[in-house]
């Protein structure tokens, strides 16, 4: 299992949210390219970048930042927020990002992900399913979408993406521990799941690895030393 610690940008810094709400917003860093330096010193295999004014906005906001991590790092960058366009998301692609993550999009606009599930590797674009209860929450997780998460699942199925990003935000930026049973439904449809939301400890890590998911983002237990990087990713290589 891969872990991706989490970068999640708004206006230039790097911040922690609480179940995405902006007005319980935590800087840790003025400088987000540190922040990248620091986890791949330490060990990290790849970054989760998120752009979290371009997920409320429904356009890219923090692009410099993002393209400024992908100069400073050697390790690969999976990059969301905001990518609601084939144009931005073909731009990231070809400015080296390896995998794009798309949440609103994925809901709300099918066609574009059968674009570039069709233009694409498989490998380079995920859908992110991001549920509160049985709603799926878009738009910076300010509003819910009217679809089902199950009839977006089946959407999903029918234009050929393999990779979720799941989070149960309920759990994001508690450290109360994972959503296992939202990582096995969808394990279950025959997805590879990457799962973000409540991780707070080593334990937390070897229970998703031994739920078979394949990527495990962690964002607050990092920042706030509860957890440091190479234990989680001796925990999640473990066997």
């Amino acid at each position: 299992m891969l872990i991706f610690p989490a970068i999640a940008l708004s206006e230039g810094r790097c911040v922690r949210l609480r179940q995405g709400r902006f007005d319980e917003a935590t800087v840790y860093s003025d400088d987000p390219v540190a922040v990248a330096q620091f986890f791949a010193e330490q060990g990290a295999q790849a970054l989760h970048v998120i752009d979290l004014d371009g997920a409320r906005s429904g356009k890219a906001k923090n692009l410099d930042w993002i393209y400024r991590i992908r100069d400073a790092v050697s390790i690969p960058l999976q990059v969301g927020g905001g990518v609601r366009t084939f144009a931005l998301a073909k731009r990231l692609l070809s400015a080296g990002i390896e995998r794009i993550v798309l949440g609103t999009a994925a809901a709300e606009d099918p066609r574009l992900l059968f674009k570039l599930v069709e233009s694409c590797s498989t490998d380079q674009v995920a859908a992110a399913l991001d549920l509160r209860g049985d709603r799926l929450a878009i738009q910076g997780w300010e509003a819910e979408s009217a679809r089902a998460p199950d009839e977006v699942l089946d959407t999903l199925k029918t234009v050929g993406v393999r990779w979720v990003v799941c989070t149960d935000v309920t759990r994001d930026g508690l450290l109360i521990g994972p959503g296992l049973e939202l990582a096995r439904w969808i394990i279950a449809q025959g997805f590879l799941v990457i799962l973000a939301g409540g991780v707070a400890t080593v334990d937390d890590v070897i229970r998703i690895r031994d739920t078979g998911v394949a990527g495990c983002i962690i964002g607050s237990a990092l920042y706030g030393g509860l957890l440091s990087l190479p234990d989680a990713i001796e925990a999640a290589q473990a066997v």
